[in-house]
């Protein structure tokens, strides 16, 4: 009996671990959206820690388009917001700059969640205009999807 339960323990863990049909003969497996298992970096803290170290990592890691919103202090009769979609081919890299170099350049940081799941990096010159914030989001990997740039 002890060598039946165990056969049959066997023979079940042997099923778990067979290769799967090729999913690559399966059309559907083409259409399926990545599952987040694939993404590199899960973690927010190290996903910022990289992505503002590497610029290929923010070509990557940059939505196509990007949603870039500034100021536009030439507006009359008083600066107006600006609101473009701007490909990957326009964007000036780094997009954002490397967090642990701003001290020595005057300027600080928040990572803050938003409500709707969002995680947004906000960078400033204290006791100035000079603000920048880098929205986030998981789709199904972290992504910069928005920089708004909000000196005057």
């Amino acid at each position: 009996r002890a060598h039946r339960v165990l056969l049959v323990s066997l023979a079940l863990a042997l099923a778990a671990c067979a290769p799967a049909s090729n999913p690559a003969a399966s059309p559907a497996a083409v259409t399926n959206v990545a599952p987040a298992a694939v993404c590199p970096i899960e973690n927010f803290d190290a996903f910022i820690e990289r992505f503002g170290r590497e610029i290929a990592f923010q070509e990557l890691a940059t939505s196509d388009p990007l949603v870039v919103e500034r100021y536009d202090t030439a507006a009359e009769p008083e600066p107006r917001r600006v609101v473009r979609e701007l490909a990957l081919a326009d964007v000036v890299w780094p997009v954002m700059p490397r967090l642990d170099l701003l001290s020595g350049r005057g300027r600080v940081y928040d990572i803050a969640p938003t409500a709707d799941g969002r995680m947004e990096v906000q960078i400033r010159t204290p006791d100035t205009s000079d603000q920048q914030r880098y929205v986030f989001s998981q789709s199904p990997c972290w992504q910069l999807q928005r920089v708004v740039d909000e000196s005057i």
